[in-house]
């Protein structure tokens, strides 16, 4: 998948959130405003999402909606080129949250039962080697909108130091084909052994969950191995392999919640095009990706 598909695999998956989150028709116009100086929208607790009074909120004057948004700190220091696409990342889709929210505020008014402001909290950070070839940033965008849960989906960008612009799964490997088999034979199991380790006691075959859940993620869908990050090493400037991010209703329920899965470097390092072979660290043979949210 070249540059024009990842950005439009972005816009889908940020569009499906948002019509998970809320249906969108007409908005009329906004304004920008600190989040300190509003009231916030009540949500429900330990939704594991930024923390209030941070970042940039949107609100109309009836303020049907706000967003959050967290970059890294030390977004200034980035390659200019790469800088500039997480903040293309983060202004994607914050027009058609904005008109779905309002478009909502007016059918609340014109039901006459009570409306709950909609927030759209969006975070990213630097997860990858701190230096080298390949650096990663997670994506966590998550939508509010009123209901028992916000809804949730991750969104990644890896970025090629040396010559200045995104890589994708294609990017990285010779034959991506042959590639995509190998991750998938190493992904399946793994989320299998993490799924019955949440799903402890619930009454169901392994062939169950995985005719159920796990088959259908990879079955013709290429994008799902796009879903990666490159995880750190053991040098601040070596990949030790890839974390998969999982969102909820992707391979589970969403009480579920979201799943990480990694794939040390020694089980694809062969399959990588020469140019990133030296990225990465073929000596790492486990990874332990970090508790999902």
């Amino acid at each position: 998948m070249g540059m024009v598909g990842m950005k439009q695999s972005y816009l889908i998956a940020f569009g499906a959130l948002m019509l998970a989150a809320c249906g969108a028709e007409q908005a009329e116009e906004a304004e920008s405003v600190r989040v300190s100086a509003l009231p916030r929208p009540e949500q429900p607790a330990g939704n594991g999402f930024s923390s209030p009074g941070e970042g940039i909120a949107i609100v109309n004057g009836s303020q049907a909606a706000s967003i959050d948004i967290s970059l890294p700190a030390n977004l200034d220091e980035l390659d200019e080129a790469l800088a500039k696409t997480l903040r293309e990342r983060v202004n994607a889709g914050q027009a058609g949250f904005l008109e779905a929210a309002q478009n909502d505020r007016r059918a609340a008014e014109n039901g006459d039962y009570d409306f709950k402001p909609h927030s759209l909290t969006v975070s990213w950070e630097q997860v990858g080697p701190e230096d080298g070839m390949l650096r990663s940033f997670l994506g966590v965008f998550a939508a509010y909108t009123g209901g028992a849960h916000p809804n949730y989906t991750f969104e990644v960008l890896n970025w090629d130091s040396k010559k200045g612009t995104e890589v994708g799964f294609a990017d990285l490997f010779a034959d991506p084909e042959e590639a995509r088999q190998i991750m998938r034979a190493s992904l399946q199991p793994k989320l299998m052994e993490a799924k019955r380790e949440r799903l402890n006691g619930f009454d169901a075959s392994d062939e169950q969950i995985l005719d159920t859940w796990v088959r259908p993620a990879f079955e013709e869908n290429a994008s799902v191995y796009e879903n990666f990050t490159v995880a750190p090493g053991g040098s601040d400037d070596l990949a030790g392999g890839m974390i998969y991010h999982f969102a909820p209703y992707m391979v589970g329920s969403y009480a579920e919640g979201a799943y990480e899965i990694g794939v040390p470097a020694s089980v694809f390092e062969a399959e990588l095009k020469p140019r990133y072979r030296e990225a990465f660290d073929g000596d790492v043979t486990e990874l332990t990706p970090r508790p999902a949210p």
